[in-house]
């Protein structure tokens, strides 16, 4: 899997850089607080590119007005809460599913990785972002605090925080 991956960096920051651009240039008016790739690495390596607003979340809130604060702040960077740039982009890294279990754990912690180099690129620059703005790598599946556990083994930048 590693020597695998190793030989994608190239073309996975291509279409991420790509993607992005592309993204961006239609959507020159927005901010974003969050950035997320949400992920179904069983399903041959299935990453989906998605992005949130302030005005987008303001909108989900009044939906789950009910939530207590930690319900809404694991809603906030669910990506599958976000309705407008959800899975703008998705690709695949893989032409077959992903059985092993820690197959997907080292594909996740390799897209953190990948996540941290992102952070030195112009196109991350280019991003209209908030001040407090997140990045989150996560399974589909999983609760999204997983993607601050995951990052905290590579570094702890506030960038990947989601919880104090």
């Amino acid at each position: 899997m590693q020597q695998f991956l190793e030989n994608k960096q190239e073309e996975f920051h291509k279409q991420l850089n790509d993607g992005i651009s592309e993204f961006l240039l239609e959507q020159m008016d927005e901010t974003f607080y969050a950035f997320a790739l949400d992920c179904n690495i069983y399903e041959q390596g299935e990453i989906n590119f998605c992005f949130n607003t302030i005005d987008e979340w303001e909108k989900t809130k009044i939906r789950y007005g009910e939530y207590n604060e930690e319900e809404l702040l694991e809603t906030k960077y669910n990506s599958g809460d976000w309705e407008k740039y959800q899975g703008f982009e998705t690709i695949y890294l893989f032409d077959d599913w992903v059985e092993e279990e820690e197959d997907i754990e080292y594909c996740l912690n390799w897209l953190c990785e990948q996540m941290i180099l992102f952070l030195d690129t112009s196109i991350f620059q280019a991003i209209p972002k908030t001040e407090d703005f997140k990045i989150l790598v996560y399974d589909h599946d999983t609760d999204v605090t997983s993607s601050q556990e995951r990052f905290e083994d590579f570094s702890d930048i506030e960038l990947f925080k989601i919880k104090s």
